[in-house]
This record gives structure tokens, C-alpha cells and sequence, in this order.
């Protein structure tokens, strides 16, 4: 089914959502609201069962530079992200003070502007930050072919930055004789980042994606009353595929990321970006002719002691809206909708069970037959792939005691109407 089939279905029971959750908050306080919350129609029931039918973590395929953030981190062993931002269009002409249009003959003060996020700041030490120049022919996709252009032969400036400096806005300067030759030679600027430090460093910058992402500013003179030139990231490849051009405006690439969890334990977050696909067997006479007043599904977290275990993750849980006719979870994964608007916080290192509340699927559920939209639900981190922290449950391939459940509370289907 298209996911266009689907939307004016969540749209309209839109307000069902909201008097759901007004009525399941507490269930000994119907008599305060008699009108929005009527009577349950008889006892609650309170089941757990072992619903799951398909757990698997699959890959975050939003794509290549889609992420609205740029993270570059050298943590030595655990993690190596380089930050890739392309200028493929800069001027070539100046209006100087008092004058007319004018070839572009020098560079004076030229630097990237990077707006920093600083609550993701890692490291207390000085951290220098590298450009290379990553223009190629090759794959534009292929983060082997970029890697290898971060060499001795390709390298264009850098620069050293305290602590203290690494504010929310950062000034990258670049080599002016680098921007004058592009401009020139009518050549890409292409430039690739990455961060050396004595100890571990991380740091994200906001993408061209997010909010003021990354501004290219030079002078073609060293008058300073002549107003500076400003170039916005920009690709002209793949050609033909506009998309996926723009996403490669600019975008975080890979060296070295966490090494990924065991095949039979569900995965979110990481580097490369992970989801968690769960695929429920429900008996229909719950979703059908009752009232779901809860549902929580129960997971078992693995502590997970890699990289920054004490920090937190927030867990989102989305419904899949891909139709039946999508039978691939990695793909079924990518088409989700939102069921909640609290979001669970985690740490990595943590363990034991986590409760993550699903009633808001179970109404979307009520008003689809399984054989359109599948009983399935996605789990993803907030920050997927901006981060290379990873929570970890057990699956439906452990022990039994350790396996997702489903906890339900359910009554006798309420009246929606009044008398």
C-alpha cells in the first residue's frame, strides 16, 4: 500500500490519540470526567504474552548526508569521523569600493563558518582541525575513495583551537591561495575535515540540513570596506541526480566507528546508524473488539560499556506504515510515523527492563486490518546517526525470561459517542 493511501487515515484519528491518552492516564478517575472519558465497558485485564514474530536490527538508510548534523571525532581506537563540505560554485567576479564588476585577481581572510553544537563537545585538550582537499572523480558515495584523498600531497591548511574556542560559532580559515586557484581554475573546492588532538576529541557541527549550516566568507581585496563574498554549499555531482547532490552539499564520513553489536542483539543508534524492526502477532480479539487502555512493550537492555556508557540516548518508538506488500524489514523500516511525543532516556552502559509505551499504536491498529498494515513498530535513537552511541536489548533469540513481551491492559471496547 502507498504511504499516501495511509496519511488522511492517521489525520483522522488524530483525536482519538488525544482522548485515548486523556482517559488511560488513570483508570480510577472516570467519575471526575464523565462525559470525555465514559465508563469502561468492565474489567480491566492485564496479560503478557510473547507476541513478537520478526526483531532485527537493520541499517538507517535515510542516506548519505541527510543527517542534520557534521560530527568530526578522532577518539583513537573506538572512533574516526571526517566531515566532508563541497563548494562546487564560487564567485569569480568582485564589485570593489567605488567600482565596477571585477575579476577576482586575490583572496584575503578566507574561512569556513561552522555553527557548533557545544553540548556535544568531547575532550578538555586543543584540538587541531585539518582541511584537505577531497575534490575526485571517483564514487561520490564511496567512503574508501574519500578516505584515501586524506593524504600529505592533498593537504591545504589547518588550524589549532583551544578549549575555550570551540564556541557555538567557529571560524575555520582556510588557505587563500587554495580559494584563489578554484576560483581560477573554475575547479571544485571540495574540502575534507578532521580533528588530531593528543587525547580524544568529538565535536558536531550543524549541517546544511539543520539551521545555518556551514558559510564559506573570503574578500577578493584587502579593503575592508569592500563587503566580503560568500559562497553556500553546494554539489554538482552525481549529475542527474539532484537528491542526492544536495545531500552530498556536505555530509560526515566514516573512518573508524565502534565495533557494531553481536548479530542476535537488537541494536539502536551507533555508527553506522541502526534501527530495531519488531513485528507483533496480536490476538485480534484485543485489537478488534476491545479497549486498550495500556500497552508496553518489555525489553531487556544489555549493557553496552563501548564508547561513552554514561551518557544518554533518547529512544523514540515509531509505527511502520509500509503496507504488507513491503516484506523487507530494512525497507519496511524506513517508512514510520510518530506514536508518541515523550521519548525514553537511556544510558548505554545500562541494563535490566525497559518499558516502552505503544498505545498509541494499538488505536492506529484498531482502525487497520492486519493484512493492510502490519502490527510493527520501529525503534530509533533521536540522534541517529550524529552519534555514535548505541543501546542495546536482547532478542527473541535469547533465553526466554529475556525476550520482548508484550504487557496489555485492555477492557471491553468504550463507547466514543455520547448517549
Amino acid at each position: 500500500m502507498k504511504l499516501s493511501s495511509i496519511l488522511p487515515r492517521l489525520f483522522a484519528i488524530a483525536a482519538l490519540f488525544v482522548s485515548m491518552l486523556s482517559c488511560s492516564e488513570n483508570l480510577d478517575s472516570s467519575a471526575a470526567c464523565p462525559i470525555l472519558c465514559p465508563q469502561i465497558g468492565g474489567d480491566v485485564q492485564n496479560i503478557t504474552i510473547d507476541a513478537v514474530v520478526v526483531d532485527t536490527t537493520v541499517p538507517s538508510l535515510s542516506g548519505l548526508g541527510t543527517e542534520p548534523g557534521l560530527l568530526l571525532a578522532s577518539r583513537g581506537d573506538t572512533l574516526d569521523t571526517r566531515v566532508i563540505i563541497r563548494f562546487d560554485s564560487l564567485p569569480e567576479t568582485f564589485i570593489p569600493t567605488g567600482g565596477t564588476s571585477t575579476p577576482i585577481a586575490s583572496i584575503d581572510s578566507a574561512y569556513i563558518q561552522l555553527m557548533l553544537d557545544t553540548t556535544t563537545i568531547k575532550g578538555i585538550d586543543s584540538v587541531t582541525i585539518e582541511a584537505y582537499d577531497v575534490d575526485t572523480t571517483a564514487n561520490d558515495t564511496s567512503t574508501a575513495d574519500v578516505l584515501a584523498l586524506f593524504r600529505p600531497d592533498r593537504f591545504i591548511s589547518s588550524q589549532i583551537f583551544a578549549r575555550a574556542q570551540l564556541t557555538d560559532t567557529l571560524k575555520y580559515f582556510i588557505s587563500n591561495a587554495a580559494v584563489l586557484a578554484r576560483i581560477q581554475s573554475r575547479a571544485n573546492l571540495r574540502v575534507g575535515l578532521r580533528a588530531v588532538s593528543v587525547s580524544s576529541t568529538q565535536m558536531r557541527f550543524i549541517s546544511n540540513e539543520g539551521a545555518n549550516g556551514p558559510v564559506l566568507f573570503f574578500r577578493a581585496t584587502p579593503d575592508t570596506t569592500t563587503h566580503p563574498l560568500t559562497a553556500l554549499p553546494f554539489s554538482k555531482t552525481p549529475t542527474g541526480q539532484s537528491i542526492l547532490a544536495a545531500n552530498l552539499t556536505d555530509y560526515t564520513v566514516i573512518a573508524k566507528g565502534p565495533p557494531p553489536a553481536p548479530p542476535s542483539v537488537l541494536a539502536v543508534g551507533g555508527l553506522p546508524a541502526r534501527r530495531v524492526y519488531i513485528l507483533f502477532n496480536i490476538p485480534s480479539n484485543i485489537i478488534d473488539s476491545s479497549t486498550v487502555v495500556r500497552a508496553t512493550l518489555l525489553l531487556n537492555q544489555l549493557p553496552n560499556t563501548g564508547i561513552d556508557a554514561t551518557d544518554t540516548v533518547a529512544l523514540l518508538p515509531q509505527v511502520v506504515l509500509a503496507g504488507t506488500a513491503v516484506t523487507d524489514p530494512a525497507k519496511a523500516a524506513q517508512i514510520i510515523g510518530g506514536i508518541s511525543t515523550d521519548t525514553l532516556r537511556l544510558k548505554p552502559g545500562g541494563s535490566g527492563v525497559t518499558n516502552v509505551e505503544l498505545a498509541r499504536a494499538f488505536t492506529l491498529w484498531h482502525t487497520q486490518k492486519p493484512d493492510t498494515l502490519p502490527r510493527a513498530i520501529v525503534l530509533k535513537s533521536v540522534t541517529e546517526g550524529n552519534s555514535p552511541l548505541e543501546l542495546r536489548f536482547s532478542s527473541s533469540e535469547d533465553i526466554a525470561a529475556l525476550r520482548p513481551r508484550l504487557r496489555i491492559s485492555f477492557t471491553s471496547t468504550v463507547p466514543l459517542g455520547l448517549p
